[in-house]
């Protein structure tokens, strides 16, 4: 009887109303669709990334390939040409100069038209936990609106950035009420490959949480709290085995 009380009292005081949820992911949303734009100047490439390479012109020319394990394409006149950890703009010189020796003028132009070699994380209260494509651009809004955004159960006042090491990472603290709604520019972070944000639930949420996982031990691993817990010792793994 105690734990139900406690899931109730955790599904009413512990939320945020629901219509003030529907607001904040509307904005959320459109900050994942306006983010759909070219990834920055800093962003490199890697297998198994996929690029076009647009010929001004020579439009007969333009290609969209994938890179190999090797980090190379394989481009018209040029054949093989090794394009990894370079940015688009880096690419674009390359190529020009390449090409230079069939054309007397060439235009090139180079997009990311695949992005699978970098990943971010998002996890906690949001619709869709789980992996992104790292674009090079993102910040912690847009990832969060990519998400399907926030759950009534999120503390969205104390939403975390944890990059680096996950034994020992560097923890940004983003205020996502007084980003979305009061401008406040010194809230939004501008994410880094590997970045995993993480959405907390509500003191009460948490509390129902262990509720539940004492009460049905078998749903636990749907837990927010703990899939990200699950997530630092992948994230661990991986990182042990150089990936």
């Amino acid at each position: 009887m105690a734990a139900a009380l406690l899931i109730a009292l955790t599904a009413t005081v512990g939320c945020s109303s629901a219509a003030y949820v529907t607001d904040l992911n509307k904005r959320l949303t459109s900050l994942a669709i306006v983010a759909k734009r070219p990834p920055n100047a800093l962003y490199t490439v890697a297998p198994p990334d996929a690029i076009r390479v647009e010929f001004m012109d020579e439009p007969t020319l333009t290609r969209e390939v994938a890179l190999r394990s090797d980090g190379s394409v394989t481009l018209p006149l040029v054949n093989d040409v090794n394009v990894a950890e370079l940015t688009t703009e880096q690419i674009r010189q390359k190529l020009e100069t390449l090409y230079v020796k069939y054309y007397k003028e060439v235009h090139i132009l180079v997009t990311v038209t695949a992005f699978k070699s970098k990943q971010i994380y998002v996890y906690g209260e949001v619709a869709r936990q789980g992996m992104q494509p790292y674009t090079g651009s993102q910040t912690v809004a847009e990832a969060i609106g990519a998400a399907g955004g926030v759950t009534t159960r999120a503390m969205t006042s104390r939403v975390r950035v944890i990059r680096g090491d996950p034994d020992d990472p560097e923890i940004y603290k983003v205020d996502l009420d007084s980003l979305i709604y009061e401008g406040a520019a010194r809230e939004q972070v501008s994410l880094a490959e590997n970045d995993v944000v993480y959405v907390p639930p509500t003191v009460l949420a948490w509390l129902g949480y262990q509720v539940e996982q004492v009460t049905f031990p078998f749903q636990q691993l749907l837990s927010p709290v703990l899939t990200f817990e699950a997530f630092r010792n992948l994230s661990s793994n991986n990182r042990g085995s150089g990936h």
